[in-house]
């Protein structure tokens, strides 16, 4: 009976023993797998950081950037555009034109008025740049002096012409011969028949009848 109860008792303390040495193994386990968890998190902490700082290092970096191309391409807007050397059809036509006028004007020359010299004359008018007012004449041109002739009509549009009195508006007083292919006219505007002027042409092949001077007469003096 004692040696069976002493058996019992060491197989009791045998399973006692393999339990605790259990437990402890397996809190031993529990304690590494905890402080490997930790570590382990520890270092993944640490290595995002870096990650991190350089992320947004990066951020920075790119957000300056673009403000910079923003600026720049402020900048680029507020300035002038560029002139460019091409021109359009128009531009070329019109400077063209604005460069022939500019000659035209440069050519023309002063018109000379001074005191009349002869009798009655209170001023004698000479413009340079009278051309012929144009024929529909051809052929070996004779001076006419009909009234209603085509030769007549053109007379009286150089007389027009040298004053700048409008046919329409313009009284005729005479003209007469002055040599094979000159004349002499007198005119008045019908707004103020006391003003008058005596217009000297002549003809000019291909060019029609063209003044040569005019003489504003004094008031009231129509006379040749």
């Amino acid at each position: 009976m004692e040696q069976s109860s002493r058996a019992e008792r060491k197989t009791k303390r045998r399973k006692t023993n393999r339990i605790l040495n259990t437990a402890i193994a397996v809190v031993v386990l529990l304690i590494v797998i905890v402080g490997f968890t930790i570590f382990a998190g520890g270092n993944d902490e640490e290595t995002a950081a870096p990650e991190k700082a350089q992320e947004t290092k990066q951020e920075q970096t790119t957000a300056v950037s673009d403000e910079e191309t923003e600026k720049e391409q402020a900048a680029e807007t507020t300035e002038e555009p560029a002139e460019t050397d091409e021109q359009t059809e128009e531009e070329k036509a019109a400077e063209k034109t604005e460069e022939q006028t500019e000659d035209k004007t440069e050519d023309k020359e002063e018109v000379v008025v001074s005191e009349g010299t002869e009798p009655n004359v209170e001023q004698d008018i000479v413009n340079p740049n009278w051309e012929g007012v144009g024929t529909t004449q051809s052929g070996e041109h004779t001076s006419s002096f009909e009234t209603g002739s085509t030769d007549w009509q053109e007379k009286e549009q150089a007389l027009s012409y040298a004053t700048g009195i409008p046919q329409e508006n313009m009284t005729v007083w005479y003209i007469s011969g002055n040599g094979p292919q000159a004349a002499i006219g007198t005119v008045s505007p019908k707004s103020n028949q006391d003003e008058a002027y005596r217009v000297y042409i002549e003809w000019v092949d291909g060019e029609g009848w063209k003044p040569t001077k005019v003489q504003k007469l004094e008031e009231n003096d129509k006379g040749r």
